[in-house]
């Protein structure tokens, strides 16, 4: 069996952090693991393979793990399938992100994992997206509130991987529908006309050259029941969370179109972000508070972008304080960026703050992590997204406390006006960010310890978390360009 062309994300010198490969690598090899072993995906009834605790309908609250399972998952082994072991009759919560660092992977290649790395995965982080119902099953052994999202287009209906003169193919997309990546394309005999947005003289069917999908026609009646209908079921089959809407930004502003969009249009732009917005309330009332709708709207730093996401369930920030890595935002940008997401912050918006750094940069990595610091709410998450593989950074394991500093309206809130750099309290220490070209020197008239990670990035096989952390005292620091600084009142 051939791996299907699934959606894998990945950074670019583009104005959105993302680009769509032809590889299914997060579980189309464990797809056709399954096929090849002949194990069938086995239906949501009957005994658990792993003995659990569970209700009557209602929220399991803890379960037992046995390890009684026959295989790690690697192509050369049996591959196992898991039966439920959760029964449910709502949501799963989306844990507090008050105290901690907390860590959304954006996806994993579950088919190469070992064991523990299973365990480290649904221990560490959580949630992800884009997995088959087997694996979501299996890291759910170990955490039955680990979340999963459906991977979806929000506003696109994805075709194929273009050939030349940006053309479709017969080369299709994928997505996950229950235990299976399955072709999202549903056939040129199905589709209606009226589904896709059209644009130009004639009017013409709008095609990604690099992504392969068509834009769709988000008012339409037809478009959307039939959506929605399609993920609804795909949601129960795959048993996730929510959906997670790639690509829901002004299409101007994404570019890669034929025909081409324009580049500047006030009115096509604000007539689209209604239409983001009117569609937005339409799934969310088919949704009916079972599943979160969490749009990806980029960057978010274009000047004049009208977009009004206040009635999503929560956003991914893709490019998350820095265009993608050793390239950063110019100070304008950056508070930009900041001040929208505390917009959606302070109204408690799921929030997932990803970016493409360099694992080994450190000084990188803490600066994307204090932007985090700076503007984290109740349901922040964030992630330095380098592997498909699980990955950990040490950092992640700081433990700052609450913060003390409530969310401001505007990012200069926190702007020292002696130091100038931007400043957070927390009950165990203080976060320092420098977003500017210029070096900066604080004098903190007291002692204390700044945190210094080493290492760092892919999990082994034997699931040790990589990496280590030290502290330096110090009674003043200098932050250069782009540089944050994440200090401790007492060495743990």
């Amino acid at each position: 069996m051939p791996e299907p062309n699934g959606y894998t994300r990945r950074a670019s010198n583009q104005p959105r952090r993302r680009l769509r490969s032809a590889l299914a690598l997060v579980a189309a090899v464990a797809a056709a693991v399954a096929l090849l072993s002949g194990v069938i995906a086995l239906a949501d009834t009957g005994p658990s393979a792993t003995p659990g605790t569970a209700s009557d309908g209602g929220d399991v609250q803890s379960a037992s793990y046995s390890p009684n399972m026959a295989s790690t998952l690697r192509v050369s082994e049996t591959y196992t399938t898991f039966l439920p072991l959760i029964v449910r009759s709502g949501a799963r919560p989306w844990p507090d992100t008050t105290t901690g660092i907390w860590v959304f992977n954006d996806q994993l290649a579950t088919a190469s994992m070992t064991e523990a790395q299973f365990q480290f995965a649904a221990t560490h982080y959580a949630g992800t997206q884009k997995l088959l119902r087997d694996a979501t099953r299996h890291l759910r052994q170990y955490n039955p509130n680990f979340l999963v999202l459906h991977y979806r287009l929000g506003q696109a209906l994805g075709h194929s991987i273009p050939g030349g003169a940006c053309q479709p193919t017969t080369n299709y997309l994928s997505i996950v529908n229950g235990n299976q990546w399955v072709q999202e394309w549903p056939g040129d005999s199905t589709v209606q006309e009226n589904w896709f947005f059209h644009y130009g003289t004639p009017g013409s069917r709008v095609f990604h050259c690099e992504w392969g999908h068509y834009l769709t026609e988000l008012n339409d009646v037809d478009w959307r029941e039939w959506w929605s209908a399609q993920v609804i079921q795909q949601l129960q089959n795959n048993e996730n969370d929510g959906v997670f809407a790639d690509s829901y930004s002004v299409p101007n502003y994404i570019g890669g179109y034929e025909p081409t969009l324009p580049s500047v249009d006030s009115a096509f732009e604000s007539a689209w972000s209604a239409r983001e917005y009117n569609f937005t309330d339409y799934i969310r009332a088919q949704f009916a508070g079972r599943w979160k709708w969490i749009p990806n709207i980029g960057a978010y730093i274009t000047t004049r972008d009208p977009s009004d996401y206040s009635n999503v369930d929560g956003a991914m920030i893709e490019g998350f304080a820095e265009w993608d890595r050793d390239s950063y935002f110019d100070v304008g940008d950056w508070e930009l960026q900041m001040n929208r997401i505390l917009s959606l912050g302070r109204a408690d918006k799921i929030l997932i703050a990803q970016t493409y750094p360099n694992e080994g940069d450190v000084d990188e990595r803490l600066f994307v992590l204090g932007s985090y610091l700076l503007v984290k709410g109740k349901h922040t998450y964030v992630n330095l997204e380098t592997f498909l593989e699980p990955e950990w950074f040490p950092e992640y394991t700081l433990d700052l406390g609450a913060p003390t500093d409530a969310l401001p309206g505007n990012i200069s809130a926190y702007l020292h006006p002696t130091w100038n750099v931007y400043v957070r309290h927390y009950a165990k220490g203080l976060v320092l960010v420098n977003p500017g070209d210029a070096s900066r020197t604080v004098n903190l008239s007291a002692t204390y310890y700044r945190s210094v990670p080493s290492g760092g990035g892919p999990v082994p096989e034997d699931g040790v978390a990589p990496g280590s952390l030290s502290y330096q005292a110090v009674s003043s620091v200098t932050l250069h360009a782009h540089q944050a600084a994440i200090l401790l009142n007492q060495v743990p």
